[in-house]
């Protein structure tokens, strides 16, 4: 457990007068004894002593007065916190409350559906109350947050120790910083990678590919050798971000805080799209999305040979339970590969989805509770070892992957592989301020519905989130300076 860094206290004045937000308590600082002073001298200070007096009963203190910081120990008697999360972390939350009684009697835990967060976030605003101290929510949603009519995150860099943000894998929480400023902390970052169903591909004869031309060649040839089987999903704008993101695709490119990099021109676009139209001819492709009813039968059938995905889809969906979305035995037929690669590419990148992250306000009167929390979410072994999320506290990655590699449902040792994904996610993971997936849902909607081919529609998609990037305020181009 790291205790986060709390902000010093001004440099003291050779006269200072303080008013403590926490207490009424008037602080009187003095390096000259008042004999010194003459009578007049001595009215005059005291007519500034009354002054700030009176200034200090003001509840908007003075902005040029420096204000004391309580104790982290002092400070969780404050105030009570409310904190937003899911159902996933409201069981850390439970462990939390079970370790840390008192501390987490001053928490209001809540599930929320945090895809409204940046509009409630308006509403809040509008009334000055009723902020949230801390948000679960991915980096996307975070983006949304930062403009001034929400203003909502806090720069958590100078706050956090060296110690424990050193702690976490290298770029992890590059998706949460912004303009220089950490404004949120990486809980996880929920790579995609290749799972395949080994008995299968073992029956089959199938080699796993280790590219996307293997990829495509393989699914040529189950296409014709076993015709229903399954190798990918493309129903929304996940499925397209799996394979485009992966090519390099400059979709939306974040290159600073107002310029992206849209172009689907690229050849890195064109040739995903080729890809993805080819498998959804030749059918094994679905087109559905990964929580679709009918893309969960073909799993359940036992016709799903290979897919693109993220990390925690490996419990939370595979899962080998009885009540489980795809599997629901446990039989060491889940293998899991490395992100594909594309000949010639000197890079490998894969995508992600979800890979949340940690948010606090900048309306919170219980800083230190807040940042205990969160830090102790990100790196407690008593949270890792029962969650489903591959972790990038690098300190709790064995705990984590001790017990899922014990797992009879893998055919292989998650961990490295896990590992190597979260390290090739693509820099199109770090979205702009913008509805991104909103843009790309409604394309491949339109690709489907009108039995369209992607490469032809690139035109029409470049138009679109071109329009969604100079709308929020963005400079767009079509290179990468």
């Amino acid at each position: 457990m790291h205790v986060p860094k709390t902000p010093n206290d001004g440099a003291a004045l050779p006269i200072t007068l303080r008013c403590s937000p926490f207490s009424s308590t008037l602080i009187f600082r003095r390096r000259m004894p008042m004999r010194t002073l003459s009578n007049k001298f001595f009215l005059f200070w005291l007519f500034c002593l009354v002054g700030l007096l009176v200034s200090c009963a003001s509840p908007t203190p003075s902005a040029t007065l420096p204000v004391a910081t309580p104790s982290p120990t002092a400070m969780l008697h404050l105030a009570r916190i409310v904190v937003w999360l899911d159902s996933t972390r409201m069981a850390g939350a439970r462990i939390y409350q079970k370790l840390y009684p008192d501390k987490a009697s001053q928490i209001n835990f809540q599930e929320v559906d945090r895809s409204l967060f940046p509009a409630e976030l308006l509403s809040f605003n509008q009334q000055g109350e009723g902020w949230p101290d801390v948000v679960f929510a991915e980096p996307e949603l975070v983006a949304q947050t930062i403009d001034p009519q929400h203003d909502f995150p806090l720069d958590l860099k100078p706050l956090l120790s060296a110690e424990l943000l050193g702690n976490f894998e290298p770029h992890a929480n590059e998706a949460c910083t912004f303009a220089g400023r950490l404004l949120c902390l990486r809980h996880d970052t929920a790579p995609m990678v290749l799972y395949f169903n080994k008995l299968l591909m073992d029956q089959y004869g199938y080699p796993v590919p280790a590219t996307w031309q293997e990829y495509k060649a393989l699914g040529e040839q189950v296409s014709h050798e076993h015709p229903g089987y399954i190798i990918g999903a493309f129903g929304d704008a996940w499925g397209f971000k799996a394979y485009f993101d992966a090519s390099g695709c400059p979709s939306s490119w974040v290159l600073n805080e107002k310029k992206v990099f849209i172009n689907f021109g690229d050849s890195r676009c064109v040739r995903a799209a080729k890809l993805v139209d080819a498998l959804l001819a030749n059918g094994t492709f679905a087109p559905y999305g990964y929580f679709d009813s009918r893309f969960n039968q073909i799993a359940q059938d036992n016709k799903l040979l290979m897919l693109v995905a993220p990390s925690w889809m490996a419990l939370a969906s595979f899962g080998g339970k009885p009540d489980s979305q795809y599997y629901t035995t446990a039989d060491h037929q889940l293998g899991i590969a490395a992100p594909l690669r594309w000949d010639g590419d000197t890079r490998v990148m894969t995508s992600a989805m979800g890979g949340a992250a940690w948010v606090v306000s900048k309306h919170t009167q219980n800083l230190p509770l807040a940042l205990d929390f969160i830090t102790w979410m990100v790196s407690a072994p008593e949270f890792w070892s029962i969650t489903p999320d591959y972790p990038v506290y690098m300190p709790v990655q064995p705990a984590w992957g001790k017990v899922v590699n014990a797992n009879p449902l893998f055919a292989n040792d998650p961990l490295p592989v896990m590992q190597t994904a979260s390290q090739a996610i693509s820099p199109l993971y770090t979205l702009p301020g913008y509805d991104v997936m909103g843009v790309l849902n409604d394309f491949v909607g339109r690709a489907l519905r009108q039995q369209k081919t992607l490469e032809s529609l690139l035109p029409d998609l470049q138009a679109a989130m071109t329009a969604q990037a100079q709308a929020a305020g963005y400079v767009v181009t079509l290179d990468n300076k």
